[in-house]
């Protein structure tokens, strides 16, 4: 019980992937199955030859040719073919495992790699074994379970760092130190979204960001967040979609006007049409940036007399008889943790009117007080029949 609990640190789950290529096995190593050795010299052609040399003490029937060991590497029905997909340096250095065994000791192995996908292995802690690896540029490390980001534990050559789909809710650890210099860092569908992850997220840390994705938080506010991001002196692509910030009516414009350097939002081009369109949008004092905006569009309703049915020409334009409904409908939910504060909130109540004279009716969702977060806003829905 206890052993299933414990954690599972990144460095042990890259060393179980150096491990599963067999670098010392056969087909790679320097063992007996290996017909000869390379004798590397440069010619009048100035081209990289070898010649071939039987080994000691070594029957000629238990041999392979290099050619057949490297194709036994890449061979689709080979049994020795390996799903090398967590680092494009892999199949490499298993082929350097054919050429030259000699050079595969402990530390080549470690600067040989530039480029680490260890994607829902379970890994729930970033140790200090990641520094072995000192040219590492590219970390993924999506769909696992690493809740805080020790800043002292990368590897200073970093520069795209991806955390989708963790367990984190702060980045205090991440910028307790000067971080690597980052050119993209994916931090999205984790819980984060407080004003303290928001001053974490500033040039000051981030000076040579490119592209940042936080699509799937928790971020709701807008202002704050985009005097946060108007920081990052580099940034040309950004990634917000999936947040409740992006609900409001403001949005896409106010983000737009407020990052005048960027170039892409939430995977689209911005047009010099649309910064146009926007201009002056964030200067305005009374624009309101916390409230949402929803278009409800209802296909088919029972139950509710048609009001085009009740239309009579000769009756006279006065008195206007109009109902009143009341309807409630619930959100899909999801699991989330407990003390997580749901936005908007599960259950809803919509006060539903029909004009017989108009075929539209209108609707009003007022938000709840969730936790003395004093979410005063109104959203105003607007269903059109069709």
């Amino acid at each position: 019980m206890l052993a299933g609990m414990s954690s599972t640190t990144l460095s042990a789950a890259i060393e179980k992937q150096i491990r599963r290529l067999c670098l010392n096995d056969f087909p790679c190593g320097n063992g007996s199955w290996v017909s000869f050795i390379f004798v590397f010299q440069y010619k009048q052609t100035r081209r990289l030859c070898f010649q071939r040399k039987p080994k000691d003490n070594e029957e000629a029937a238990e041999t392979e040719d290099t050619g057949a060991l490297l194709d036994l590497l890449s061979c689709p029905h080979s049994p020795w073919m390996y799903d090398e997909s967590w680092s494009p340096q892999a199949p490499a250095l298993r082929q350097l495992a054919v050429l030259a065994p000699e050079r595969l000791h402990a530390a080549f192995i470690y600067s040989y790699f530039t480029t680490l996908r260890i994607v829902d292995k379970g890994v729930s802690v970033i140790d200090s074994g990641l520094l072995k690896f000192s040219k590492l540029e590219e970390l993924v490390l999506s769909a696992n379970k690493i809740s805080e980001i020790p800043v002292e534990n990368l590897p200073s050559t970093l520069k795209i760092l991806e955390l989708r789909a963790n367990s984190l809710s702060a980045l205090n650890r991440l910028t307790s130190r000067p971080p690597p210099p980052l050119r993209y860092l994916s931090l999205g569908s984790n819980c984060l979204g407080s004003h303290e992850d928001i001053s974490n997220l500033t040039g000051r840390h981030w000076p040579q960001l490119v592209c940042l994705d936080l699509s799937d938080c928790e971020f709701q506010d807008q202002q704050v967040l985009m005097n946060a991001l108007s920081t990052l002196p580099h940034l040309r692509t950004l990634v917000l979609e999936g947040n409740p910030l992006t609900l409001a009516s403001c949005y896409p414009g106010f983000t737009v006007e407020s990052l005048p350097q960027l170039s892409y939002l939430d995977g689209s081009w911005i047009s010099p049409e649309e910064r146009q369109c926007f201009r002056g949008l964030a200067k305005m004092s009374d624009l309101i940036v916390d409230q949402a905006s929803v278009t409800v569009r209802v296909g088919r309703m029972r139950g509710i007399p048609d009001p085009m049915m009740r239309v009579d020409n000769s009756t006279p334009d006065f008195p206007v008889v109009t109902y009143r409904y009341s309807i409630t409908y619930e959100f899909l939910s999801h699991q989330t943790p407990v003390n997580l504060v749901m936005y908007p909130s599960l259950t809803s109540q919509i006060i539903l009117e029909s004009n017989f004279r108009h075929k539209q009716i209108y609707l009003e969702y007022y938000s709840h007080d969730l936790e003395k977060q004093h979410l005063q806003n109104i959203v105003r829905v607007q269903a059109i029949l069709n």
